[in-house]
This record gives structure tokens, sequence and C-alpha cells, in this order.
């Protein structure tokens, strides 16, 4: 970290353990969350403790010798934003010389209404976008270092954040959740096509996908809900990892150009991506243009398996947060696509840091106090949108290991031992927006079976080196 001299941190009267958060946020659950917008799968996207008392070290500064107000643009929406707002107004009660003001901007604006406030020098103190595009924004010039300001640097978040959260060697943005690409099976249709119940292994995932064909009318496994640039990235993405693959020839910040259209890893991972619509007949992309269709097939018995993200799971809940009656079905690490790497897309819900030239000292360290507050304290996410909390602490306590989200249906369990173990991974530290249509769409055309997989992994490969020149 760099030098703290001006950092502010909270005083003895003003800081809380995170204990009270939880024991605070536990008894506001309510409705499941709707996840976040963007992905075409009922989106993506809480921290708290297991019941220390009290934090690290204790000093005062400006942020609590005068009144600050900040600007906050978040893209929640339904339950998440109220939530969202819960947590601004415990922050507020604990810190009463702080204001938060939030305005709504809708996911898809995001970006755009971002870039053009930095150029006219009105950018809001913090906004929320998806964690893994620090390199992105930062490469754009919007964003300031929070690492003076900081209270820990990244060390109470999950090793694995570090890659989103920084940007140019500085810390940039911080994480809410972690969410990832999961194996979602249908025990009900599995136990009935007398397939294995835990695929866990290639010859397993097979042997359940064809018992599932052969035994059943139900469909045996969907790699992909939707037909879209979101999905073609992430599932392409997912299975070139697990195939030992990278898509630039660099790493971090040095990408260089890519490679993953020429390399054996890449063409096995398209043409794995090719066979579930293809000589498999496991799935068929032609109607997937609602992204709802596959989701409820699982729901209604009607699907066996499917590569999915552990957000999809607020998808089977009711509006008590309570799992369909009769569904029965369980996420796995999703190792039986082929490949000899444990490894599959993982994202966070960010909170970026964007400069300004009118804000102030104090208003730069209230924004940072603001968002660890809600980054660290909050289990929520973990115990009504099955998200893992970008805390270890958080991840680990009473109010999120005794929910049967966490104990019964495992979700977040198994998210925090692929966290622990290293098994998820964001998208490179790209200075492009790889979500665009030429070239995630093109990706997604191999499992739609309008394109070959070479020809797909080419175009999508030339539309990456095009944008990055």
């Amino acid at each position: 970290m760099s030098d703290n001299t001006n950092r502010t941190t909270e005083s003895n009267t003003d800081r809380i353990s995170r204990r009270a958060v939880l024991t605070t946020s536990a008894g506001a659950l309510a409705a499941g969350l709707a996840g976040c917008t963007g992905d075409g799968n009922g989106g993506d996207g809480g921290s708290g403790s297991d019941g220390s008392d009290g934090g690290s070290g204790t000093t005062t500064g400006s942020t609590t010798d005068q009144q600050v107000e900040i600007e906050f643009w978040d893209y929640f929406g339904g339950t998440e934003d109220s939530e969202m707002k819960k947590l601004k107004n415990e922050f507020e009660e604990r810190n009463p010389n702080i204001t938060v003001n939030t305005q709504a901007v809708p996911f898809g604006d995001v970006p755009t209404k971002v870039v053009s406030a930095a150029a006219s020098g009105n950018t809001p103190h913090v906004f929320t976008y998806w964690m893994s595009f620090s390199s992105y924004y930062e490469a754009k010039g919007i964003l300031d270092p929070i690492d003076d300001y900081l209270s820990d640097g990244l060390n109470p978040y999950y090793d694995l954040v570090e890659p989103a959260a920084t940007a140019g060697g500085n810390v940039v943005a911080l994480p809410m959740d972690i969410h990832a690409m999961m194996l979602a099976t249908n025990d009900t249709v599995l136990e009935e096509a007398g397939a294995p119940m835990q695929p866990t292994t290639h010859d397993e995932f097979v042997s359940a996908a064809n018992a599932i064909q052969e035994n059943t009318d139900k469909r045996p496994f969907f790699l992909q809900t939707a037909n879209n640039s979101f999905a073609g990235f992430r599932v392409y993405y997912s299975l070139l990892r697990q195939q030992g693959g990278k898509m630039f020839e660099g790493e971090d910040g040095d990408l260089g150009q890519p490679v993953f259209h020429e390399s054996d890893a890449g063409i096995a991972a398209a043409e794995f991506y090719d066979l579930v619509t293809g000589q498999r007949n496991w799935d068929n992309a032609d109607d997937i243009s609602d992204s709802n269709i596959r989701v409820n097939e699982f729901k209604n018995d009607q699907a066996g398996m499917g590569f999915i993200g552990n957000w999809t799971a607020n998808n089977f809940q009711n509006e008590q947060n309570e799992f369909i009656d009769g569904l029965e079905f369980t996420y796995h690490q999703p190792w039986g696509f082929g490949g000899d790497t444990k490894s599959t897309f993982c994202e966070s819900n960010g909170f970026f840091f964007p400069s300004n030239p009118d804000h102030t000292e104090a208003e730069k360290e209230a924004r940072v106090k603001f968002v660890e507050y809600v980054t660290q304290n909050n289990p929520i996410w973990a115990t009504k949108a099955t998200h893992l909390p970008s805390t270890p602490e958080v991840a680990t306590s009473d109010t999120v290991t005794s929910h049967p989200i966490y104990q019964k249906y495992e979700i977040v369990k198994t998210l925090q031992e692929m966290a622990s173990n290293g098994q998820l991974t964001y998208q490179p530290r790209a200075t492009i927006d790889l979500y665009a249509p030429e070239i995630g769409k093109s990706l997604s055309s191999i499992y739609a079976q309008n394109m070959e997989p070479q020809e797909a992994l080419t175009q999508s490969a030339n539309a990456i080196s095009d944008r990055m020149s």
C-alpha cells in the first residue's frame, strides 16, 4: 500500500463490529434478490462476520470532523435496490456526518453515462458496474486509485479478486460479491434417467447426458441459455480455461495479441461448444431467444443439466425467498466438460471511484469508507441471491453458513470452495469491452450452429485485435 499518512479511519465511537452488522442485516432478510442485469440469464450479482467483536485500528480524521455528501450511481433493481438502501441507511446512521445520495442508472447505460460525465467533469463519487472492467475504465483515464484510503488494502477480500480490483498497479474497485458459472443438475430428471447423480468427471458427465437422452424425453444438457454476446463470451471463456488455454499471449496488463483462435486449447473448447448442439444433440439453440426458456424447462423438470450462473437459483425461489416445492436440484463444480484445468468464469458487482477535480479529500475518504462498509459487512447477497460474499470472514459467518442456501443447497458453499482453491477466474485485464457483439456474439454463433468453430474463433479474435489497435 502507498503512504497512508492522509488516510482517515474511524473513531472508537463510530466503528461497529461486523457482528452487529450481520445481526442487523440478517433480521432484514425478505424476498429473494432479482440478480443483476446484463447476461440474459436472470442477472449476476455481502459481507459480514463470524461474530468477532470489534474491528482493528482506530484513528480519527476529516470524515468524522465535517459534514460530507457523496453521489452514488447504482444499477441495482428490485429487492437488490431495497437491500442496498438498507445498507446505505445503516451506514448513514453510524456516520451521521456522511450523506450518500443515490441515483439509479440502468445497467446498459452505465459505461456511456460515466464516460460522458467524466468528459464534462460531472462524475459521481462512486458508481457500480462489473468489477472486471477495471482496466477498461482505467484506460479511459476516469478512475482514481484508492490505495491511500483503504483501511487494510485488499486483505479483507478473497485473494482471487485482486486482478479485477486493480489496474495500473493500483486498487481502483472493490467487490460486493463473487458469482460464477456452475453446473446445475435437476436431480429428479437424473434419477428418472438412471444417470450419475454427481457428475464430477468428464466420463460421468457424458454418461449422465446420454442417459437422459436415451431414457427420457427431457433435454439432456444446455450449455447456454441465450444467444447473445454475454453468454457467448462467458461460456467459451470457461471452456477455454478448463482446457488450460488463455485468450491472449501475455498476462495481466500486458496482454499482447489474442491467441485462443489458433491454440489447441482454444480449438478444443470450441469443438465441445459445437458438439453440444451438433453431433451430441443434447440441446438445440434455435429457441433460446428468451433466456427464461431453458430456466423454465429446468424448473419444470424438463431439462436434466445446465451450465448456468449461481445467480440463476434466484429464479427457483418464490417471493418468500423459499425454493419451489418439489424442485430437487444441485449446483456442482463444473469440471465435467473436458480438459484438465479446474477453472470457471467469475465476476463481481463492483464499486468504482471516478476522478473529478471537484471532489474534496473528505469526500474521497467518505466514499471509500462507505464502500468498505457495504462490501465487508453484508451477508445479504449470499442469503438472498446465492452469491459468495467477497470476504472470507463473511462467507464463513454463522449468518451465511447456517442459511439453507449454504447448508442444504450448498450453492454458496460450493462457490466458497472454488474461491478458496483458486478455481474462479475473472476475464482478462483487457482495455476493451470483451462483451462487444462482434466478439461474444461470434462465439455464441458456434453454439447456434450458425458458424463453424474455426471461422467463429478467427472472427472473434480479429474483432479483439481491431479494437485493441
